[in-house]
């Protein structure tokens, strides 16, 4: 090894020329293939088809693999009112829903949630107080907050 000016130096020289960089988006190994639904017709939830994404033993980096995962959006919440006892069905239109997607009002866990696809969830409103309540629907990336999105009467 050796210096800009010529001049050769050792490990214990090298290493004070460095500096560590601390890592903000480590490298992850792919334990087994990973594929992407593939729809030609936008109807197939799931997919029939797929794509493979990753391939096992590929070095990615974590960014990589979240990148594939999206937030949430809610698109709209119909009915957007519904009696304080609770049990109204309602049906959320919104992008990135994923099975085990959540939903509360208010705080409170919706109950009866199903997934029909990425853009539909279904759930029935806990009971609440009369006013209006923010709906938060959630996926294993994040969260996304209608605020006041649901008004129990």
């Amino acid at each position: 090894m050796y210096r800009a000016n010529g001049t050769q130096i050792n490990k214990t020289q090298a290493t004070a020329l460095v500096t560590a960089v601390p890592v903000t988006d480590p490298l992850v190994k792919v334990a087994e293939h990973i594929y992407e639904g593939v729809r030609p017709d936008g109807t197939d939830f799931p997919p029939r088809r797929r794509r493979l994404v990753f391939r096992k033993d590929q070095i990615i980096r974590t960014s990589e693999l979240n990148a594939c995962f999206p937030a949430p959006t809610i698109k709209s919440i119909s009915p957007a009112t519904g009696a304080a006892a609770g049990n109204t069905l309602v049906t959320i239109k919104c992008t990135n829903a994923t099975p085990g997607t959540t939903v509360t009002f208010g705080g409170t866990a919706a109950t009866s949630v199903v997934v029909e696809d990425e853009s539909t969830i279904t759930c029935r409103t806990p009971a609440k107080t009369a006013g209006a309540a923010d709906v938060v629907v959630t996926n294993d990336s994040a969260g996304v907050t209608a605020t006041g999105g649901f008004t129990y009467a």
